[in-house]
């Protein structure tokens, strides 16, 4: 139980990727809001399958939900859509891909949280890690357009100052908002990790269902009637997404959000061997500079906390 984390935060990551492959795919019929919703609504039926399945057939006792594990799960929730939308706003720049990098920045801000509101201190060893990861990430990504290291490293300081990069930085501290109001929600119950879990992820996902389905009806019409149209081939992202979501409930039920959110970043790494095995892509040498600092930062928090 005690490491179980590590192997929900890979699980949640490896989903994740699918579920990110398949709304990828899914963007020439739906529009990018359509594909960003089928997250979302096609994920709601297996939530609610598991919901009923965990309590009233198993006959799981379903948790007594103070006012703040609520309130908690309902930020996460909304910070998650809100991180989405956020997302949609950096793809409208140039310099996309840095911005999306600088995202990943998510990780810092959680653990900055964790350290001066919630009182968590890291190792400095898991201090670094966390560092390398993120700096390994932003590496990582620009690498896909530089194949020369000192291109890498000038693309990089340049980014710093560009404004894709700040609205990245500002998805990151909205992504590390989700996960702290989750794992908050969590923390709060005084039940069993798995009661928690079924039950707030149940809740998150109706609440994201209904309010951004609302905001569909109202502005992106045509890509919700897209999304009903394309039911059978979205499926996949939903059941992918709903099996992403129990893992990260579980993994920050278990552990830290920063260090939780580092492993999860073998999900960059997942995606590269979805490139390279699935859309026969091919990778640059400054790539698998990244991937090996990526992979040693993971590792550095895995150990350090075995």
């Amino acid at each position: 139980m005690e490491h179980l984390w590590i192997l929900a935060a890979v699980i949640a990551a490896s989903l994740q990727t699918i579920r990110s492959a398949y709304q990828k795919k899914m963007i020439p019929q739906l529009g990018e809001f359509g594909a960003t919703y089928i997250r979302f609504i096609y994920a709601l039926p297996f939530t609610l399958l598991i919901f009923i399945f965990w309590f009233y057939f198993l006959n799981n006792a379903i948790p007594e939900l103070s006012h703040k594990s609520i309130i908690f799960c309902l930020i996460g929730a909304f910070c998650q859509v809100a991180f989405t939308l956020s997302l949609m706003i950096v793809f409208s720049f140039r310099n996309f891909a840095a911005g999306i990098a600088f995202s990943k920045t998510e990780v810092l801000f959680a653990a900055l949280v964790e350290m001066f509101i919630l009182n968590i201190y890291f190792l400095p060893v898991v201090n670094f890690g966390i560092f390398l990861g993120v700096f390994a990430v932003v590496f990582l990504s620009i690498a896909k357009q530089n194949s020369n290291i000192s291109d890498v490293f000038k693309k990089i300081y340049t980014s710093l100052f560009s404004i894709g990069t700040l609205l990245g930085v500002i998805t990151g501290m909205i992504l590390a908002g989700s996960t702290i109001g989750y794992r908050l929600a969590i923390i709060s119950i005084d039940s069993p990790i798995l009661d928690a879990t079924i039950y707030l992820s149940a809740i998150a996902i109706v609440a994201q269902t209904f309010f951004v389905g609302l905001w569909l009806i109202f502005y992106k019409k045509e890509q919700l009637y897209a999304v009903i149209k394309f039911w059978r081939p979205s499926l996949p992202a939903g059941i992918s997404g709903s099996g992403a979501t129990a893992g990260w409930f579980i993994a920050f039920a278990l552990a830290s959000v920063a260090e939780v959110r580092a492993v999860g970043q073998i999900e960059l790494i997942f995606s590269i061997l979805v490139s390279i095995l699935i859309f026969r892509e091919k990778i640059n040498k400054t790539e698998v500079i990244g991937i090996m600092l990526l992979a040693t930062s993971i590792l550095i928090v895995i150990f350090a906390r075995i």
